[in-house]
């Protein structure tokens, strides 16, 4: 290790160091100077300030919710995916690098950065479609369509104000890839399945006077809001609102939303739509993908 140190200090010694260091190194080389400041840096930790970096850092404290009720929580979630025919899989904790920045419109300053090209999962919904994704790449099968569910504890970096709320958290997602088949036929089936999964696990714990659902439509389309407002959906008979939002990138087509009102306040509780990921993973415009996610500690602190 230390030969390979020497030779890449006397790699980064031309030229700007910063740019060197970002862009002259290959992965390897990259990883491993990490890998070596690491090491000295943690070879000056005494045990004193490892427990006071444990107590005062974000990232690290426990979740405060109960655990053994979290977990009925998540199987609960997962055995209703899982009756509707998606793939229940436990993730890794970690994600390639870029996995959310590369992929879709999030900083890497919300993501935690590791080492040897990785990074602590942020959002299970992308590390699905690239399962998805390559999944997909290796079949002629343009009737396939691929679902995965999974229960996950998120980290992300951004700061909350609210006390309630930590660095880390419980998710459930699910993912759907498949090929495009004309008339909206793919993305209503699989918005049709996607929302009446989470509207039938949210009934559960709340009353459904106490539930509604909105979507947002993220281009001027005649046949979506017609399709949309067909009584054959499951949130015909339920409060709903179709609204036009051009604004947020994150999602292409359409974006769903599901809220709970509770004392007089309107909270967002599960979400999803279409996303661009696996048409651009593949290079292929005829792929498509739904994914959608609900905050599992966040139902859990808001159940009566």
């Amino acid at each position: 290790m230390q030969e390979i140190v020497e030779r890449i200090k006397e790699k980064l010694r031309n030229g700007d160091f910063y740019e060197q260091i970002t862009n002259g190194l290959s992965g390897t080389e990259f990883n491993s100077i990490l890998l070596d400041i690491f090491g000295r840096r943690t070879s000056l930790i005494s045990s004193q300030a490892l427990l006071a970096s444990f107590e005062k850092n974000r990232f690290t404290g426990f979740a405060k919710t109960d655990a053994i009720k979290a977990r009925e929580l998540e199987l609960d979630w997962l055995k209703q995916a899982a009756a509707s025919e998606f793939n229940i899989v436990t993730l890794s904790p970690v994600a390639p690098l870029g996995t959310c920045s590369a992929m879709a419109t999030v900083s890497q300053h919300k993501v935690l950065s590791s080492v040897r090209g990785a990074e602590v999962v942020a959002d299970a919904t992308n590390v699905l479609a690239l399962q998805i994704a390559s999944e997909l790449k290796r079949t002629n099968d343009k009737s396939k369509i691929i679902k995965y569910a999974a229960a996950h504890r998120h980290i992300r970096g951004q700061y909350f104000d609210n006390p309630n709320y930590t660095a880390h958290f419980a998710v459930f997602c699910m993912v759907s890839g498949g090929y495009d088949r004309g008339n909206y036929d793919f993305e209503m089936e699989q918005l049709e399945q996607h929302v009446k999964i989470l509207l039938e696990l949210i009934k559960k714990e709340f009353p459904a006077n106490e539930i509604s659902v909105k979507f947002f439509l993220k281009q001027s389309n005649s046949i979506l809001p017609e399709r949309l407002n067909k009584q054959e959906y499951c949130w015909s008979k339920m409060p709903h609102q179709l609204v036009y939002d051009t604004d947020n990138k994150y999602y292409q087509l359409l974006q769903f939303k599901i809220y709970l009102h509770v004392d007089g306040e309107k909270i967002d509780v599960a979400d999803g739509g279409f996303v661009d990921w696996v048409q651009n993973l593949t290079g292929n415009r005829k792929l498509r993908c739904m994914i959608s996610g609900a905050g599992l500690e966040l139902i859990q602190k808001l159940k009566p």
